[in-house]
């Protein structure tokens, strides 16, 4: 049994997770969530301590696997780089949970951690070449290339996010503000001027499907960008597969809106030939708790 957690912009979800099937499945035996918002790490864990004892009272927890949006050095632990939670970064998250749970800790990159959960669960198992972008507050991502997990030199493989789509009174707009689900929030209630509070991705596509004319223009600008975002990843990397992931993947209208404007680019390029393959992964927000088991045990495999 394993303590999950995958710290998210807006929550932590957290599993306790049976791995005795593994490597042909793994089981989520129960779920919660908490809030990710804190000042400090010190104040999180007085949301989470008492949740932490009522598990433990329940159930034989052999390790916890953790998931963060940021950065990860999954050999010494360390967090870094650029998060919207502050808190966790510049800090070693591993030794830390250690010390106060007194159990094995291993930590990784959410979307390390969702790539790592499609190719050994998902329907590409037999991939060898796969990109796996997040859609969530901001687009993150993972590389797999020759069945290897990509980090990088500076362990920022795979953060699509940061890439430019273009430029506004000469700044530069990168893919997370144009293309993630808080930029499509943002898009949205600023067409229709409005607090972005009374917004989400689920009610935004509630009113897409409604057929409310200035959401709809909105949304299909949006799929625009995040369209071009996976143009330019299939021609920089040629996976055989890029895989969406992020709780708006999940929405039905979302993959034919994308391939939508990849034909419309295809055409307009026809020295493009590739065949692009854009699929979205059945895990949805999931994934990243099966994937930080999997690199937990793949840790502890290796000694």
């Amino acid at each position: 049994m394993y303590l999950v957690l995958d710290f998210g912009g807006s929550a932590v979800k957290g599993a306790i997770i049976d791995a005795s099937c593994y490597p042909s499945k793994l089981n989520i035996i129960e779920k919660f969530s908490l809030n990710s918002q804190a000042s400090n790490l010190c104040q999180w864990f007085s949301l989470f301590d008492p949740v932490f004892s009522a598990l433990s009272r329940r159930h034989m927890i052999e390790g916890i696997a953790i998931s963060v949006c940021a950065a990860v050095d999954v050999e010494s632990g360390e967090v870094f780089g650029s998060s919207l939670l502050r808190y966790i970064l510049d800090q070693n998250v591993k030794q830390v949970f250690e010390r106060r749970y007194q159990l094995p800790v291993e930590i990784e990159n959410d979307a390390c951690c969702a790539a790592l959960c499609e190719q050994h669960l998902g329907d590409n198992q037999q991939t060898q070449d796969l990109c796996l972008v997040v859609i969530g507050s901001g687009i993150g991502g993972a590389v797999i290339s020759d069945g290897q997990l990509i980090k990088g030199h500076n362990l920022y493989a795979g953060e699509f996010g940061y890439a430019i789509l273009g430029f506004e009174n000469g700044k530069p707009l990168i893919v997370s503000e144009l293309a993630s689900t808080r930029g499509l929030v943002k898009q949205v209630t600023s067409a229709l001027n409005m607090p972005k509070h009374q917004l989400d991705g689920l009610k935004v596509f509630d009113l897409y499907h409604a057929g409310q004319v200035t959401v709809v223009e909105t949304v299909e600008r949006w799929a625009g960008y995040l369209a071009t975002a996976l143009f330019n990843l299939q021609y920089t990397l040629d996976p055989e597969v890029i895989v969406l992931g992020g709780g708006i993947s999940q929405q039905p209208a979302l993959l034919p809106l994308i391939n939508t404007h990849l034909e419309q680019y295809q055409s307009s390029l026809p020295f493009c030939h590739i065949m692009r393959n854009v699929t979205v992964s059945k895990f949805g927000n999931d994934a990243n708790l099966f994937g930080a088991v999997i690199h937990y045990i793949q840790r502890k495999d290796r000694g």
